[in-house]
């Protein structure tokens, strides 16, 4: 992608003026077409700053890119320096609802997967470090449809009345059972990775510079 091509430029710059610490966080949404936002982060005489990117193929507008700006308690190297040695061995497990089975010389897998999602990325350019650590929001999910209960569907006189006969209790879950919606078995394993706890960090970081209205677009020359 054109962003990844221009953030190598930019930490090439970054490296050659004397940089050492460098990372960055990228979120990509794949709809009908790839829409990409990259915050860049470096680390200069004990000043943290960061830059932010955007790239999307859903217009003819060029790679916008902000001006940079000092930033105080990112905590984006802290986060990773603190648990980087977890950071580096964790991964988030895909959505399945059963476990894998094997039948005959085959191993059956019971994922689930879905075209249009949104992906998180951290990756770090520190002198030699190579880290680049992502996972799909739809992994995250607890269940894959939202489940539909009886007490929020509109219903007819005489269906109300039926289900008072069985009870409101065996309605609830005879609708959920009715929708399938298929439950993650890895959701409660994503839920508590670090790098899920640094993407959350991350978010409200961000949200925080967006809603004061930080980062001023360089107007293309």
């Amino acid at each position: 992608m054109k962003i990844d091509s221009i953030l190598n430029l930019e930490i090439a710059d970054l490296k050659k003026s004397g940089i050492t610490e460098i990372g960055y966080t990228k979120l990509t949404c794949v709809n009908w077409g790839v829409y990409s936002t990259v915050y860049l982060f470096w680390t200069k005489e004990n000043s943290t700053f960061v830059q932010k990117f955007k790239n999307s193929e859903y217009d003819d507008k060029s790679l916008q890119k902000f001006k940079p700006i000092r930033c105080t308690d990112s905590t984006f190297f802290g986060f990773y320096r603190h648990y980087e040695e977890k950071l580096n061995t964790e991964k988030a497990k895909h959505f399945e609802y059963k476990p894998d089975s094997i039948v005959g010389n085959k191993t059956l897998s019971y994922r689930i997967s879905i075209s249009h999602s949104c992906y998180r990325h951290f990756i770090m350019k520190s002198n030699n470090e190579n880290f680049h650590k992502y996972f799909n929001y739809f992994d995250l999910k607890e269940f894959d449809e939202k489940k539909v209960y009886a007490s929020k569907r509109k219903y007819t006189k005489e269906e109300i009345k039926k289900w008072e006969e069985i009870g409101w209790e065996k309605m609830e879950y005879k609708i959920v059972n009715e929708n399938y919606p298929k439950r993650n078995l890895n959701f409660e394993f994503n839920k508590e990775l670090k790098l899920v706890e640094w993407d959350k960090i991350m978010i409200e970081f961000i949200e925080r510079l967006e809603s004061e209205n930080k980062f001023e677009l360089i107007e293309a020359e």
